[in-house]
């Protein structure tokens, strides 16, 4: 466990400060950039009993900090829970993995010390293909490692459904990257799996439910040349938005091609 311990002293003020200011949602794939949210076509909706109590729930959420919410009652559902599988436990625990080892690399952590962490917890074999083609790349580009860095957010949602943070709260700061790697490196890859507990489907429906009715707040207020509602940062309601829908298999797409419809 010596790299993590190293990695004790890296983050005092949690992500990278210049990464984090050049958060975009906006540039094009093809230069790296994070996919900006698409809107989704009105559907019509039948929704079940899970869906109404959830949604419910989550606009009072909104009205409580000042949110605006969609209104249309028929339209903008997460699916019911018995249309949703989650993700195992085990491949959520390797995602976790595969975020903090991409988010250490955009810190410019020492690639020895990268080493002995793929060594130590086989990263290489849970990077999805974006993140194998940053963390192979000679030169990265700038926008590799901005995207690497805010990855952090999605480490923490994954923290959180393993049941090592208590709740994911109010999105209007960025996660404290010191305190998630210190759960890990206190904990080791041995017990790191055994203590982990994924949540309920309940549970972690709610908060993609609340999330993406976040996000649509978000992207209405841009599309409208407005600031984020609620003082919420748009970069950490986007990443979170992203982590939760791989976590419900959102179109069962994977960790690179996971759309943040809204």
């Amino acid at each position: 466990m010596g790299i993590l311990t190293t990695l004790s002293t890296l983050f005092g003020c949690g992500q990278n400060a210049n990464n984090a200011s050049s958060y975009s949602t906006d540039t094009s794939k093809d230069k790296g950039a994070v996919r900006k949210p698409i809107t989704k076509p009105v559907e019509n909706i039948v929704p079940t009993e899970d869906q109404k109590e959830r949604r419910l729930q989550s606009e009072a959420y909104c009205t409580a900090h000042g949110i605006p919410f969609y209104k249309n009652p028929n339209s903008l559902f997460v699916d019911a829970e018995d249309q949703v599988t989650l993700r195992t436990q085990d491949e959520v625990l390797d995602r976790a993995l595969a975020l903090c080892y991409i988010g250490l690399k955009s810190e410019d952590l020492e690639q020895k010390h990268l080493d002995e962490m793929d060594k130590t917890y086989d990263i290489k074999s849970k990077l999805s293909p974006e993140e194998k083609n940053y963390v192979d790349a000679k030169h990265p580009e700038e926008q590799q490692k901005i995207n690497a860095n805010w990855r952090y957010e999605g480490l923490h949602v994954m923290l959180w459904a393993l049941g090592y943070i208590d709740s994911l709260s109010y999105p209007d700061h960025m996660c404290d990257v010191a305190r998630d790697v210190k759960i890990m490196h206190s904990l080791g890859p041995e017990a790191f799996r055994k203590n982990a507990k994924l949540r309920s489907k309940k549970e972690i429906l709610d908060q993609a439910d609340l999330i993406l009715r976040l996000n649509w707040a978000c992207v209405n207020a841009r599309i409208n040349n407005q600031s984020a509602p609620g003082k919420m940062d748009k970069g950490v309601v986007f990443e979170r938005h992203h982590a939760l829908n791989w976590l419900i298999r959102y179109m069962n797409e994977e960790w690179d091609e996971v759309t943040t419809d809204t």
